[in-house]
């Protein structure tokens, strides 16, 4: 399994697969599905008893603000990144860091703190984090009042978003505009 993928799991869809290279939107109203959801992609929740969790490789939540640390400047951010889920150089974690933060439409907001950027450049600042640990598996949050996902990344133009099966768990099927499949 290169991706994700969710069966027989009590509240959601009945099969729920996403490979590397494919984006996936569910719609979840009530919070306490979200989060179940998230805790059981993320590890932190066991699957009930029949249900199938697989995931095939390492996963990264960004939450719907972003999760940046905020005493960090949003370069800092995103080597964090780098460093916690890698062992490299610092050098290289910047080099790694400079690459996808400019891939993520970042590259003039570098040396800001998360308070001083919009909260869709918090947003993908917080992919750009999730993408240094070379997840197979990335987990966006969504939450109303902040732009859409959809409207934020342009998977086709970064590759490094291809290499890894990205979920939205939102609230409603209006905030999947630009994800192409919604469950």
């Amino acid at each position: 399994m290169d991706g994700l993928l969710l069966d027989r799991v009590p509240g959601l869809p009945d099969r729920l697969r996403i490979d590397v290279g494919q984006q996936r939107a569910v719609v979840m109203p009530a919070a306490v599905d979200r989060r179940r959801l998230a805790d059981l992609v993320t590890g932190a929740e066991d699957p009930p008893d029949g249900a199938v969790v697989k995931i095939g490789g390492a996963v990264r939540l960004v939450p719907a603000e972003g999760g940046l640390l905020p005493h960090l400047t949003v370069l800092d951010n995103v080597i964090h990144g780098h460093t916690v889920a890698h062992p490299v150089t610092k050098q290289a974690a910047k080099e790694q860091s400079l690459v996808k933060a400019g891939r993520c439409g970042l590259a003039d907001v570098l040396d800001r703190y998360p308070h001083e950027i919009t909260p869709g450049r918090r947003r993908l600042a917080g992919v750009a984090r999730a993408l240094g640990a070379y997840p197979r598996v990335i987990l966006l949050e969504d939450a109303n009042g902040l732009p859409t996902w959809g409207s934020l990344l342009r998977i086709e133009h970064n590759p490094d978003l291809s290499s890894a099966a990205i979920l939205l768990i939102t609230t409603s099927s209006a905030r999947t505009a630009g994800f192409l499949d919604a469950e």
